[in-house]
């Protein structure tokens, strides 16, 4: 038996008639107070300066061991019968609680928040990686110029086709020459391919052309999609009734007066709406929309913008400058700015992306596209 004595510690001999079996190494052990330091028959291993020497101490502690089972605690081995299991404490766990639901579904909400923190990560480090590498690519000498189309702010505008299908439809294409904020159209019009691509013309390409020009050229490919917009079709005289077999396919079966004109007005402005929910939940707000800058696509029967020159990512601060603004001033809102003056240029990509839903709910940029189309609905209306 294992005594525990008062000048040391003693294990005697397990096999004691009187000692019942027990499931482990079929003895029971009883400690008592014992004052006999030398119990025959034993294997005592005593804590004394005594034992301690040529080796006894050795033999000691693994008799001790060997006779008690000292090892891991009951809390890991989970030994002992079921009553006594019972009592052992229960393994940590996941515990769900409402403190912490809350925090993570605020967390969640957070993440995807406009203009999107975790979409913004996605699409960072994952899409426009896979992009750049199954994109096609082009270079100048693979376009056959045709007539130009027009001519705007931040560039001239020319239909074009490919060299290697010149007369097929497939590769009816415009083309933009851009020597001003290229670099910058560039970046909108892939961010807007990859997230929202319904929202504007169809961008195929962009890159940088050097020429023999002092200041090179951005060379930005769509695909061709219509040569009318919004502007153009204003002009007419039968507005909006010029616009109703290009929207619905057909003429209404209604005579022509309000009922039929707001239809028509509201069509419009639905699909404008849309088509800048699309920039504004992805970051991008466009900061030029007006007539002529919204086209109409012959294909999807809907208006789409173009020309994303002014615009700017406010999901990771690309083409914004706190106290510098883009903007045409017949549609921009009197403000000017679409954020405050105040506002810090922006950090890195992954700092400006993840802390960009604050920036958003602190100043609402979109209300500054809002505000232009706002105009442009009063301009349809009330045309006479």
């Amino acid at each position: 038996m294992a005594t525990v004595a008062t000048r040391g510690i003693g294990v005697t001999n397990l096999h004691h008639p009187h000692n019942q079996k027990s499931l482990f190494l079929g003895q029971r052990l009883r400690f008592k107070p014992s004052n006999n330091e030398s119990s025959p028959p034993s294997f005592t291993a005593r804590f004394t300066p005594k034992a301690f020497h040529g080796g006894e101490w050795l033999h000691s502690v693994h008799n001790l061991f060997v006779g008690v089972g000292v090892g891991l605690p009951c809390t890991v081995m989970e030994c002992g019968d079921m009553i006594y299991r019972s009592t052992l404490p229960r393994p940590s766990g996941l515990t769900v609680t409402i403190p912490g639901v809350v925090l993570a579904f605020g967390a969640l909400s957070y993440l995807w928040a406009t203009p999107g923190v975790a979409p913004g990560f996605f699409d960072m480090f994952v899409l426009a990686f896979v992009e750049r590498l199954f994109r096609p690519t082009f270079r100048k000498d693979d376009f056959v110029l045709g007539k130009k189309l027009g001519e705007g702010s931040f560039g001239v505008v020319y239909r074009v086709s490919l060299a290697n299908k010149p007369s097929s439809k497939e590769g009816d294409l415009v083309l933009k020459k851009a020597t001003e904020y290229g670099a910058v159209e560039i970046w909108m019009n892939e961010r807007v391919r990859r997230a929202c691509a319904n929202s504007c013309a169809d961008f195929v390409y962009g890159f940088l052309e050097r020429s023999t020009k002092k200041t090179p050229e951005y060379w930005l490919i769509w695909r061709f999609e219509g040569d009318a917009t919004l502007a153009d079709l204003l002009q007419s005289r039968d507005f909006p009734y010029n616009v109703e077999t290009l929207l619905l396919g057909e003429v209404q079966d209604l005579p022509k007066g309000l009922e039929r004109e707001n239809r028509i007005i509201q069509t419009i402005i639905r699909q404008l709406l849309f088509a800048l929910d699309g920039l504004h939940s992805t970051g991008i707000v466009h900061r030029d929309i007006k007539p002529q800058n919204i086209i109409f696509s012959e294909g999807s029967r809907t208006f789409k913008i173009i020309d994303l020159g002014a615009a700017t990512d406010l999901r990771v601060g690309i083409n914004y400058i706190p106290k510098e603004f883009l903007l045409d001033p017949r549609y921009a809102a009197p403000e000017q700015y679409i954020m405050s003056t105040q506002t810090p240029s922006a950090p890195s990509a992954p700092v400006a992306t993840a802390l960009s839903p604050v920036l958003w709910q602190l100043n609402l940029p979109d209300r500054f596209d809002i505000y232009s189309t706002g105009l442009i609905f009063l301009q349809m209306v009330s045309i006479k």
